[in-house]
């Protein structure tokens, strides 16, 4: 039988499953089907509630089920700063307690007393931790626009009206979100990618959306309008596009909340100055129109990335070569040295002059560090940001001042979170591990490394409550003993 596959019209065995045509994707697939005799049970409901309209995203089919005949009619019982409560209305489930944190905009089914006759429909406005009696962690649902109006609202006003919502406007058939075991029929169109065509004149901005669409493939938040990716610290946009944000645009937020971010608009939204349009889906946007949090999703690029440092010169010859595209070894030429740098740097400026220079080390040039993202989040960020590791798999750090017990380093950046002490030693702090000065003392963010153990200062010649080791060298450990004032040497990180 005949399907689609990313637009592309394949032929598949009858009764074949979407593991069988996607035996190692891991990320999320959707089917289109036609209706058929099929019915789309309604996700979002619109409800009125005094002059004021909300809608709601259903999180939990059952829990909605049993209560939606009794939510028309409820008044607000009570309210606080933190949350709404309409009812009491009488619920037959068997409830159990529980402690949760609920996030803005969540609706909660809640049992005054674990009483059947005594429910609430509680809508939290702020962040609000409870232990109450409910079903699994009572989340029914999520206000996904209108979240303003619940501040406004008194006691006694109650829901006059609610009204599903077929799904957003969009070609005809299903979305269905496919597991492995999904059976496949004639005429589906089945989606695992995202198609994304760059603005050709925006080098720089769709250079960073590149980078940011290989390393953060998690939705960080959807609602009806946008789909939102997490963008890297550190990173400022300079380029600006604010064109009007049409259905299929996407768009770095250069400023404010969330900046960075790379946003992918479902509905149409008019022009702003913090958001530059860097491109547009080409197709797959099936699968942001069913994306929820945490899902991840493959996004395709189209120029696609031309990221060379960290390859060997040999490697990344066979990488050009490929795309019809010429290489100029610079430094070490040899085929095993490794690539520190590229100019020029976009793969965007690299295809329009059809040729790259890639400088090159030895191997044995390269220091390799091993970091503590668990034990030091934030310092981790840090070094990231201060080295370029944030964005690129080599980084490099100017040698500051060096004596004979340590090495220190002073990246020249502005980071906006304050240094908190994170993973500070108590005992000893041995050689090789990387210390970075924390809030404490007036040098924060100065880094170090010792050469040999002290049980006394750190990396960065602090107290040991003024620094946070954010890592070890596990590799090259000489080349820091050997470097001199202003040299700068090279970093690569080596996760677990």
């Amino acid at each position: 039988m005949k399907v689609k596959l990313n637009g592309k019209e394949i032929e598949v065995p009858q009764n074949a499953t979407v593991k069988d045509l996607l035996p190692h994707e891991e990320q999320l697939i959707v089917i289109v089907r036609e209706k058929r005799d099929q019915e789309k049970k309604a996700e979002n409901f619109k409800i009125q509630i005094g002059k004021g309209n909300i809608t709601l995203k259903i999180e939990n089919q059952e829990l909605w089920n049993a209560i939606e005949s009794k939510v028309q009619g409820l008044e607000i019982a009570w309210r606080t700063k933190r949350v709404l409560a309409f009812g009491p209305f009488s619920c037959d489930l068997k409830c159990s307690t529980v402690s949760h944190e609920y996030e803005p905009g969540e609706v909660v089914l809640s049992f005054a007393g674990g009483s059947i006759e005594s429910a609430y429909l509680m809508f939290a406005v702020t962040r609000y931790p409870l232990t109450h009696c409910t079903i699994s962690d009572g989340v029914v649902a999520r206000v996904i626009e209108g979240l303003g109006v619940l501040r406004s609202l008194e006691i006694g006003e109650k829901i006059e009206k609610v009204e599903p919502v077929f799904g957003r406007k969009h070609s005809g058939g299903i979305r269905i979100r496919a597991n492995k075991d999904e059976q496949l029929y004639e005429g589906d169109e089945i989606y695992s990618q995202v198609s994304v065509d760059l603005r050709k004149d925006l080098p720089s901005a769709s250079e960073y959306a590149m980078a940011v669409l290989e390393r953060k493939n998690a939705v960080e938040e959807f609602t009806n309008t946008f789909i939102r990716f997490e963008g890297l610290k550190g990173i400022s946009i300079g380029e600006e596009n604010p064109e009007k944000r049409i259905r299929g645009a996407v768009t770095i937020r250069r400023s404010g909340k969330n900046s960075g971010s790379v946003y992918f608009y479902l509905r149409d939204r008019m022009p702003h100055r913090d958001h530059c349009v860097v491109g547009f889906v080409e197709s797959g946007i099936e699968l942001l129109e069913v994306a929820q949090r945490g899902d991840k999703i493959k996004i395709v690029t189209n120029p696609s990335r031309i990221d060379l440092v960290g390859l060997t010169q040999a490697e990344a010859e066979t990488f050009l070569a490929k795309r019809g595209l010429r290489q100029h070894r610079e430094g070490d030429t040899e085929d095993h040295a490794v690539i520190v740098s590229q100019i020029p740097e976009t793969s965007l400026e690299i295809l329009s002059r059809g040729e790259v220079a890639t400088f090159g080390v030895k191997a044995s040039k390269v220091i390799k560090v091993r970091l503590f993202d668990e034990l030091a989040p934030k310092t981790a960020l840090y070094f990231r940001i201060a080295t370029g590791l944030v964005s690129k798999k080599v980084g490099r750090l100017p040698v500051y001042f060096k004596t004979r017990d340590l090495v220190v380093f002073k990246p020249n950046i502005s980071f906006e979170e304050p240094l908190i002490p994170e993973n500070t030693p108590r005992v000893l702090v041995s050689a090789g591990e990387i210390g970075v000065t924390n809030m404490s003392r007036k040098h924060a963010g100065l880094i170090g490394v010792r050469f040999n153990d002290s049980k006394d200062f750190g990396p960065t010649a602090e107290r040991f409550e003024s620094t946070n080791i954010v890592g070890r060298v596990i590799e090259n450990f000489d080349l820091i003993r050997e470097a001199r004032e202003g040299n700068e040497i090279y970093i690569m990180e080596v996760r677990e």
